[in-house]
């Protein structure tokens, strides 16, 4: 093979996986999500008045706890926010291979999780309920009188966070009791924030189940999966 040639072979191939780390891993085949989720409590409903009395009780958590919900709130940070669960850094410098699986596997969780959220359009409960701080707000906003339309069912978060820690202890299973209990703190985070009613979280878990176990099924995630145990293994 001449110079010429193998050096167009390599730019194809790196095309080609360029072109693949844009898509999911499911691109195609993404999870439907009225296979995995009914709609939220009606509002008014027992449940629902459940849900906004957990939201206004975690309201009362201690300093320390809600600099911790403050932190779990930055989604650009979502990686490291688990790197001591995970036992090391997870970062493009440290281990490339393990973030570029993570980001593919989340294009998949994306295309389940907005989806769904444009269809129920449930208000957050800031929108509804007078909460003493929410976080990524300078004070906590007045409930709008009727609010009709939102993003908080699923939980976005939420959904990152499991799927993260479900893959994460797929690449490392003896950090998997520590990565699961990160994973539910993580979600937690959401209704100390006051961003997000129990049943969102609760969905957004469902949808991360949901998506890995299709994750799990797919050839080209379950290689990707192998390099990344191996780059661990390596540091």
């Amino acid at each position: 093979m001449s110079r010429a040639v193998f050096a167009t072979v390599v730019l194809l191939a790196a095309v080609s996986a360029a072109r693949a780390a844009d898509r999911g891993y499911l691109a195609g085949h993404e999870v439907d999500f009225h296979t995995v989720l009914g709609p939220p409590p009606a509002e008014g409903s027992l449940w629902d008045q459940a849900d906004g009395q957990l939201v206004q009780a975690y309201q009362s958590v201690d300093e320390a706890r809600w600099r911790l919900a403050e932190k779990d709130a930055h989604e650009d940070d979502l990686y490291s926010r688990f790197a001591e669960a995970f036992g090391k850094p997870i970062d493009s410098r440290t281990s490339p291979v393990l973030v570029a699986l993570l980001d593919r596997a989340l294009r998949d969780v994306d295309a389940t999780t907005e989806a769904a959220k444009k269809h129920f359009h449930r208000p957050r409960p800031f929108q509804r309920l007078q909460l003493q701080r929410v976080c990524e707000k300078p004070t906590a906003p007045k409930p709008e009188p009727h609010a009709m339309t939102g993003t908080s069912y699923p939980s976005g978060h939420s959904t990152y966070g499991w799927t993260v820690a479900m893959i994460l202890a797929r690449v490392a299973p003896d950090r998997a009791e520590t990565l699961m209990g990160r994973a539910e703190e993580f979600e937690i985070s959401r209704l100390v924030c006051g961003v997000h009613f129990p049943t969102d979280v609760e969905a957004g878990h469902s949808v991360a189940i949901a998506v890995v176990s299709h994750l799990d099924a797919s050839k080209a995630f379950q290689a990707d999966l192998a390099r990344a145990r191996q780059e661990r293994s390596a540091h």
